[in-house]
């Protein structure tokens, strides 16, 4: 490896011929001889670590795309990383699996929490229910905006006609309200606005994950939103045969750790 500096005409990056160059700071260049034969490892640990990092990414783009979402993000300051996005993977992360989203995530980590009640769609819509809490009463004045989030994973086909559906893809609509019908003890219903056949797609899939947030400002003229648990609208059967399986390897691991424990040295006196 070789190290180059004082470049006059800007600081190499990439393959140049038999040289492979790398920037660091202050216009200095790391080179080193390319080597094709190099591979990364693939084992089934780093496969699986792989899959979980790509899932982190989708869903941290996901919801970076919504500026609302994003911005609340970026004000957690007990979140490592320095942008919203990177705020986003490193939360996720604990909740990924190997090919899936768990059911255990939120897309806001903190806030009001609101819970939802049912979920329902047909082609052109969706609707989310939710029992006001009493803290979201207490604070809403007015107009809001709702943010719906639906993961879908694990389609029943990979493709039908010329649409191919994704393993994992999310949907993100934003609707403004001017104002609220909220009352304790009763249950709201937040519609969508319509968009013709692109709620269609839902019903190809095995599992279905659904997220809510209302953001608002409240009585004291501060920005707040509520968040929820994910709701599974489909795929609970897949949840449990998860973690069935993993309860099997647990299993299966604490039984090959006692057949491999040595036994206890013996001392007697004779």
């Amino acid at each position: 490896m070789g190290k180059v500096s004082n470049q006059l005409t800007g600081t190499a990056s990439g393959k140049v011929g038999n040289l492979v160059y790398r920037k660091v700071k202050n216009g200095v260049s790391i080179v080193y001889p390319y080597n094709p034969d190099r591979k990364k490892p693939d084992t089934p640990a780093v496969i699986e670590s792989n899959k979980k990092f790509a899932l982190a990414n989708k869903f941290a783009a996901a919801i970076n795309d919504s500026k609302l979402l994003k911005t609340i993000w970026r004000r957690q300051r007990n979140i490592k990383g320095k942008s919203a996005y990177n705020k986003i993977h490193s939360y996720v992360s604990q909740y990924v699996y190997d090919d899936f989203l768990g059911k255990l995530t939120y897309i806001l980590p903190a806030g009001i929490y609101n819970a939802i009640n049912s979920f329902k769609h047909n082609d052109d819509s969706i609707t989310v229910t939710i029992l006001p809490s009493e803290e979201l009463l207490k604070n809403i004045k007015g107009p809001f905006t709702a943010i719906f989030m639906l993961y879908l994973n694990s389609p029943a086909s990979k493709r039908k006609g010329q649409k191919v559906f994704e393993h994992n893809a999310y949907l993100t609509v934003e609707k403004e309200f001017s104002s609220h019908n909220f009352k304790a003890g009763k249950l709201a219903k937040i519609t969508s606005q319509k968009f013709k056949n692109q709620f269609r797609i839902i019903d190809e899939y095995r599992r279905v994950r659904v997220f809510l947030t209302l953001v608002f400002d409240s009585v004291s003229d501060k920005t707040m939103w509520t968040y929820n648990m994910a709701y599974t609208y489909k795929g609970v059967e897949l949840d449990m045969e998860y973690d069935e399986k993993i309860k099997e390897e647990n299993l299966k691991r604490q039984k090959a750790a006692k057949k491999t424990k040595p036994s206890p040295k013996v001392f007697r006196l004779r």
